[in-house]
């Protein structure tokens, strides 16, 4: 089953997990935890030192003793972050249909996004000031292409010497997919996603994404919300 928690829940699973109270593993990987819950709820530019050990329940000056500055800090979590969202893809469970396949994989993407908005929104606006961010978050987003890509060539019935053009289509899609969860996120100001339902959304994108990659429609009976798009005389 896909993961369903957060990467703050996960952090704090670990340092639970650590017997010693005095282990410095155990206080670092709670100040982490704690900052990562707090960007759920406050920009990275107003998210504080004092406000964090707050959080983790430790003295201002602890939280220099593991991290110098805040920016240390916050790339520590960016890196870690960017390995537990990789390491839950690997849950999702296998399937035959290609249409299946690739709305898991859409579905795995969005949910992940909505339970780590916090940290992914701090990535992404850092990464317009801070050339270390800005690397990471390239770094992230080519491996997410990277695997989609070999996992649409492996579902084609002939597929191309040639990969760029499925490598330009799949981030075609990602882009319109970001700029939609930038806006329902508060990542960026947008005209308005944030009524709309995700599960449709996720259909939805997956509908548009698998149209773009395989040229053809998904079997109606694998949808569930976006059926209408099928009506649609253009997509026939």
């Amino acid at each position: 089953m896909p993961n369903t928690t957060t990467y703050a829940r996960h952090l704090t699973s670990r340092a639970t997990a650590i017997s010693s109270i005095r282990s410095g593993e155990r206080t670092r990987l709670r100040l982490l935890a704690a900052g990562a819950e707090l960007l759920q709820h406050a920009s990275y530019r107003d998210l504080s030192v004092a406000a964090v050990s707050k959080a983790a329940g430790q003295a201002k000056g602890t939280f220099y003793v593991y991290f110098p500055t805040k920016n240390v800090f916050l790339l520590e979590l960016l890196h870690g972050y960017v390995g537990y969202e990789a390491s839950t893809f690997h849950a999702l469970q296998p399937t035959a249909s290609p249409f299946l396949a690739y709305r898991n994989r859409i579905d795995w993407y969005e949910k992940t996004f909505a339970r780590n908005a916090g940290i992914l929104r701090c990535m992404v606006q850092m990464s317009e000031v801070d050339a270390d961010v800005r690397r990471l978050w390239h770094e992230r987003n080519a491996r997410i292409v990277d695997r989609a890509v070999a996992d649409t060539v492996a579902r084609l019935v002939r597929p191309p010497t040639d990969q760029r053009l499925v490598r330009l289509a799949i981030r075609a899609v990602g882009t319109m997919l970001d700029q939609s969860l930038f806006e329902r996120y508060r990542v960026q100001v947008g005209p308005g996603m944030a009524s709309a339902d995700a599960e449709f959304l996720i259909e939805f994108h997956a509908v548009l994404g698998f149209r773009a990659l395989f040229g053809q429609n998904p079997p109606a009976r694998e949808l569930r919300y976006a059926k209408d798009l099928l009506k649609i005389p253009a997509l026939r």
